[in-house]
């Protein structure tokens, strides 16, 4: 995850100036960020229930190998729909490893721990994707976007071989009872669960509206570079990933929808206060506030997710948490190209902070404790 999540990062400094120099604006400039996410959201919770019935090896080999032919093909298209095509393959190859991958640590963590775990374990994805944007930042200055895109395939491939080489047989670590799963729709009138997704949904919109724009914000309003610009990106995930194992052991002493609660918040506040950034290093403040808020709220979220996973299948949950999550991608993202064309950059991220504030007040007045679940 680690790998993966670096190579992934390393687009994400590029990308939103790359198709908007093809051509693309508009509806166009969000597709060709978070077209994923129009893959990735139906076929998630499919790859999920099929992780805990089948086995979850296989789904990730899939998604690796994928992932190393879409920087084959990022590095050599010509047109922003090229561009929208790959980011939406890669959709493909994010459903069939990332529910599998979180529902794995979730089977592993005992009981009562499972906030510790997954702060652990979100290091290696956090880390990644914050040393990622400063790296695809310099090869691009250095060496141009092409590079940049090669080197998700050269990541893709890292972490194929670390997984075939490194990963046991699924016997060891296999424990749901596959023949013994609530229905889905159980699962779906489970209060707990639905306030998860509303807190699922905010986060996604937040982040897909931030990573979608902010390159071009400190492009056109603070000229910075792409190296510039991966360190700010990467400072949000470099600081969560240092706090998360702190605030994921924080998350097994306390009720965990306050810390997902105060993580939003800060969240929300840091999003809209953006605009106000007139130099780097405003900015570079803000995005370790993010980070900070970030780190409160995922590993509380994904303890609850890997609690309810215990009663309700930990793939089928994580396969459905994650599918909210990539729409509210996809939703922040396009509905900030609509807002960003109308209304100006500033005014994406001061809206999508005042939808991120009132969906997390959403979540803790809707929130209620399940019976028999130490959440």
């Amino acid at each position: 995850m680690f790998v993966i999540a670096g190579g992934l990062g390393m687009v994400v400094p590029i990308l939103p100036i790359f198709v908007r120099d093809l051509g693309a604006s508009g509806i166009w400039l969000g597709l060709s960020f978070s077209g994923f996410a129009i893959i990735q959201t139906p076929l998630t919770p499919i790859i999920g229930r099929f992780g805990d019935r089948f086995g979850r090896k296989k789904f990730i080999l899939a998604g690796l190998t994928i992932y190393i032919f879409i920087g084959i093909g990022l590095s050599m298209a010509s047109t922003y729909q090229a561009v929208t095509l790959l980011r939406m393959t890669m959709g493909l190859g994010a459903s069939l490893m990332f529910p599998s991958a979180l529902a794995t640590i979730g089977i592993l963590a005992p009981k009562e721990q499972e906030g510790r775990y997954m702060g652990l374990f979100m290091v290696s994805f956090t880390a990644g994707f914050g040393i990622g944007p400063l790296i695809g930042g310099v090869i691009k200055d250095a060496l141009g976007p092409e590079a940049a895109f090669l080197s998700l395939s050269v990541a893709a491939t890292l972490a194929l071989l670390s997984f075939i080489t490194l990963m046991p047989r699924e016997e060891f670590y296999e424990s749901d009872d596959k023949n013994n799963m609530p229905s889905i729709s159980n699962m779906l009138r489970n209060q707990a669960v639905i306030s998860l997704f509303i807190f699922n949904l905010s986060f996604g919109i937040g982040l897909g509206a931030v990573m979608t724009f902010i390159a071009i914000f400190m492009t056109d309003k603070l000229y910075a570079t792409a190296t510039l610009i991966g360190l700010i990106i990467g400072s949000r995930a470099i600081i969560s990933s240092v706090l998360q194992p702190l605030l994921g052991r924080l998350a097994d002493r306390m009720p965990r929808h306050y810390l997902i609660f105060m993580g939003g918040i800060l969240l929300s506040v840091c999003t809209s206060a953006i605009p106000l950034s007139d130099s780097v290093l405003m900015l570079f403040i803000i995005f370790l506030i993010l980070g900070i808020g970030e780190s409160a709220a995922l590993p509380a979220s994904l303890a609850i997710t890997t609690d309810l996973g215990s009663k309700y299948g930990h793939g089928t949950l994580m396969g459905f948490a994650n599918a909210v999550l990539v729409f509210g991608l996809l939703v922040g993202s396009v509905g900030g190209s609509l807002v960003e064309s109308t209304l100006g950059i500033e005014n994406v991220f001061r809206i999508t902070g005042i939808v991120t504030l009132a969906m997390t007040v959403i979540f803790l007045i809707t929130w209620r404790k399940p019976e028999n679940l130490a959440i």
